[in-house]
C-alpha cells in the first residue's frame, strides 16, 4: 500500500511537472525547482547558492506570482522559499501546494503557520552559536558533524512534531531542545524550514561582518577585508571544515532527498573534467621589473604550471616580455595602488584608483584587466555618502570591467588580535569557509557580477615567522582535504618576487605535489573563464519518463575546458546503464562523491548539447569504473 502510494505521488507530481507553468521568469521549458525570492534578507542569493552546488535548472518568482495564479506553483517538484512571508494568502497557497504533493523548503524563516512548520520566535544571541548536522539522517549523510558557525538571528519554533536535521549549540555540543533544520510532511508533501537564514548566514561567513566596514580592526595598516573577519567572527577550529560549504551541500542533499522518489537531478561538477581540486598561482609585481620576473616565470614553466602576474609599475615591464609569457598561457594583469589613502580608502578614491589601472594596462599592454589584487589588499568599505558597505570594493571592481577579486587573503601577521584568521600549516584552512568561487553578495543579497576567491596560501605569511615548510604543508593541507576527505577547495597560492628567494623551494615542491595528484596549476584569468562558463550553463527541458532521464545542457559562453555534468547512478532501484548525447553513446565515469554515486559525463562548453541517460536492472552500456 505504501509503496502504491509513493508511486502515485511520484506520477502526480511527474504529470504536475509536465503541465508546465505560465508566468514564470525566463525563457524556456520549465525547471523542477522554483525558488521564490524578495529583494529584502539575502535572500537572492540563494539563486547563486544553487548555482554553486551545480543546480542551474531552478527558475524564479515572487510572491506575487504566487497570489495571482493558482496553479503557479503546482508545475515544480520542488519550491524554495526565500523570503520572509506574512501574507495569509500566500500561506494558503503554499499549503495547497504541498497538501497535493509539492516539496516545500524554506531557507529564511518566517512566522511559520502551524499547519506547515509551527509557530515560534527569533532569538538574538550575541554570544557565537553554531549548528550541528546530524550525520545519521540521509539529508546530512557524509557531511560534517563538526560545529558550524551561526552569524544570524535564531528562530524557535513552539511545537516540534518534525524530524530534525540539524540542531543549534555552542562550543559545548548541541541543544537537544534547540533544532536548527527541521522536515516534516503535509498532506501527499513534504517541508523542510531552516530555522536561521542560510543565504545571509552564507554571505557573512564568507564576506566577513558588515558592521565592520570601514573600520580600522586587526591594527595591521591600512583596511583590508580581513578587518571585518575580527572580534572573534572566525572560530579557527572551523576553518579546515569549509562550513560555509556544509551548509550549501546540506541545502543540495535536502534538493535530492526530495526529489528522490519522483526523478533524477543532473548538475553540473564544481571542478573541470573529474578533478577534485584545482590550484591557481598568483605574483604581486610590485617595484620590479621584468630581468626580476624572468627566473621565476621559467621555474613555473618548467612544472608545467602557470601563473597570473599583477603589475604595479608597468614603465618597468615591457609590451615585448608582457606578450611572449601571455602567448604560453600567462596572465598580466594590473595590481592597483591606493596605499595613499589605505587608512581610509573612500569609494571615489579608489574608483579613480581602478579605472586609472585598468587604462594603463589596456593602453601599455592591449590587455582587459579583469581580475585583480589591489596594493595591501586596500579594501573600502563605505559608499558615496560614507555608509558602512562591506561590498563597496567589490562593486567597484565589477563597474571597471574586472569579474574576479582575489582579495581576501591569509594574512594577519603583527594584528592586536593575535592569529585571528586561524592556526598556520598543514590544518589552516579557509577562514571565509568556502573553498568555492562565488559572486559576492551586495548588503541586500543581491549578487555582484564579480566572483571572490580567496588567497588561502599567501606567502608573506609564512616568510615573516621563517617558516618555508609551514608554506608547504598549507598547501598540502588544503588539497588532501579536497581530494582525500572531500572538502572541495579552489587554492591560490601566493608568490611575491620580492619574496621568492624565500618562497621558492615550497613554491617548486608544491607544484611538483599538484603534477604528482594531477592538479592543475592555472592563471586566475583562466579560472574565470571556466566559471563563467559553468555558471552560463543551464539545464533545459528536464524530462523523466519510464527510466529515462532527457535534458538539454545549454552553454554559450566557451572555454578550454571541460564541463562535468553529473547525474545520480542509481534511482528507483535500477541504475544508469547507457548515456548517449546528441544521439551518440557517451562514454561516462562512475564516481562516488561523499557516500552517492554519480555518472560523470564530460561536455565540450559553448553549445547545446542533448542528453539521455537510461536506467535499468542489468547495465549493458561501455562506462569506464572509478
Amino acid at each position: 500500500m505504501i509503496n502504491i502510494l509513493k508511486t502515485n505521488i511520484a506520477f502526480c507530481c511527474l504529470i504536475f511537472f509536465c503541465l508546465g507553468i505560465a508566468g514564470c521568469s525566463g525563457s524556456g521549458p520549465d525547471a523542477p525547482i522554483l525558488v521564490i525570492s524578495g529583494q529584502d534578507d539575502f535572500g537572492l542569493y540563494t539563486e547563486e547558492i544553487l548555482r554553486a552546488e551545480g543546480f542551474n535548472e531552478f527558475k524564479t518568482g515572487s510572491l506575487e506570482d504566487v497570489k495571482g495564479n493558482k496553479s503557479f506553483l503546482s508545475g515544480f517538484p520542488v519550491v524554495i522559499l526565500s523570503q520572509k512571508v506574512t501574507d495569509k494568502e500566500a500561506w494558503l497557497a503554499f499549503e495547497r501546494y504541498v497538501n497535493k504533493g509539492g516539496s516545500l523548503i524554506s531557507v529564511i524563516p518566517s512566522d511559520f503557520p502551524n499547519s506547515i512548520f509551527g509557530k515560534g520566535e527569533f532569538i538574538n544571541g550575541k554570544e557565537p552559536y553554531y549548528i550541528f548536522i546530524d550525520t545519521t539522517a540521509v539529508e546530512g549523510s557524509k557531511l560534517s558533524s563538526h560545529r558550524i558557525q551561526i552569524h544570524v538571528e535564531r528562530y524557535v519554533p513552539q511545537q516540534d512534531s518534525s524530524t530534525v536535521i540539524a540542531r543549534f549549540g555552542n562550543q559545548s555540543g548541541p541543544d537537544s531542545r534547540s533544532p536548527a533544520l527541521v522536515t516534516g510532511s503535509y498532506g501527499k508533501g513534504r517541508t523542510a524550514a531552516f530555522l536561521y537564514n542560510l543565504p545571509a548566514n552564507i554571505v557573512l561567513t564568507r564576506q566577513g561582518n558588515p558592521e565592520f566596514a570601514g573600520d580600522e580592526k586587526d591594527s595591521i595598516p591600512g583596511l583590508r577585508a580581513m578587518d571585518l573577519f575580527t572580534d572573534g567572527w572566525v572560530d579557527p577550529d572551523c576553518n579546515s571544515i569549509n562550513q560555509a560549504d556544509e551548509q550549501m551541500h546540506l541545502l543540495a542533499n535536502l534538493i535530492n532527498s526530495f526529489c528522490s522518489d519522483i526523478m533524477p537531478l543532473p548538475r553540473l561538477w564544481y571542478f573541470p573534467d573529474t578533478l577534485k581540486c584545482l590550484a591557481t598561482l598568483t605574483n604581486d609585481g610590485e617595484y620590479r621589473s621584468e630581468d626580476d620576473f624572468e627566473k621565476q616565470f621559467s621555474d613555473v614553466d618548467s612544472m608545467g604550471a602557470m601563473m597570473s602576474l599583477y603589475v604595479m609599475q608597468t614603465e618597468k615591464i615591457s609590451k615585448e616580455w608582457v606578450d611572449k609569457w601571455v602567448s604560453e598561457g600567462f596572465e598580466i594583469s594590473g595590481h592597483p595602488d591606493g596605499t595613499v589613502k589605505a587608512s581610509a580608502p573612500g569609494m571615489r578614491f579608489m574608483d579613480s584608483v581602478m579605472a586609472a589601472k585598468a587604462n594603463e594596462i589596456s593602453l601599455r599592454y592591449n590587455l582587459q584587466m579583469t581580475t585583480v589584487v589591489n596594493h595591501w589588499f586596500v579594501w573600502c568599505g563605505t559608499d558615496t555618502g560614507g555608509k558602512k558597505d562591506f561590498a563597496t570594493q567589490a562593486s567597484i571592481e565589477a563597474n571597471n570591467g574586472i569579474a574576479l577579486d582575489l582579495n581576501y587573503a591569509h594574512y594577519d601577521n603583527n594584528s592586536s588580535q593575535g592569529h585571528f584568521l586561524g592556526t598556520s600549516g598543514y590544518e589552516q584552512g579557509n577562514f571565509t569557509g568556502s573553498g568555492l568561487p562565488m559572486r559576492f553578495a551586495s548588503h541586500d543579497g543581491s549578487f555582484i557580477n564579480i566572483w571572490q576567491h580567496l588567497t588561502n596560501v599567501y606567502d608573506q605569511q609564512y616568510n615573516e615567522n621563517n617558516d618555508p615548510e609551514g608554506f608547504f604543508e598549507c598547501f598540502k593541507g588544503l588539497m588532501d582535504r579536497s581530494i582525500e576527505d572531500e572538502i572541495f577547495s579552489f587554492i591560490s597560492i601566493k608568490s611575491h618576487n620580492d619574496e621568492y628567494y624565500f618562497a621558492k623551494d615550497p613554491l617548486l615542491k608544491m607544484l611538483k605535489y599538484a603534477s604528482d595528484r594531477d592538479v592543475p596549476v592555472w592563471t586566475a584569468s583562466r579560472l574565470l573563464d571556466f566559471i563563467k562558463t559553468r555558471d552560463d550553463a543551464k539545464f533545459n527541458g528536464i524530462k523523466w519518463d519510464r527510466g529515462r532521464l532527457s535534458f538539454t545542457l545549454e552553454s554559450l559562453q566557451q572555454c578550454k575546458d571541460k564541463l562535468s555534468i553529473i547525474i545520480p547512478f542509481s534511482h528507483s532501484g535500477k541504475e544508469i546503464s547507457k548515456v548517449e548525447a546528441d544521439g551518440k553513446p557517451a562514454v561516462f565515469t562512475i564516481r562516488t562523491i561523499r557516500g552517492f554515486k554519480y555518472a560523470f559525463v564530460l561536455i565540450d562548453p559553448g553549445k547545446n548539447v542533448n542528453i539521455i541517460a537510461t536506467y535499468s536492472k542489468n547495465r549493458y552500456e561501455l562506462y569506464t569504473p572509478e
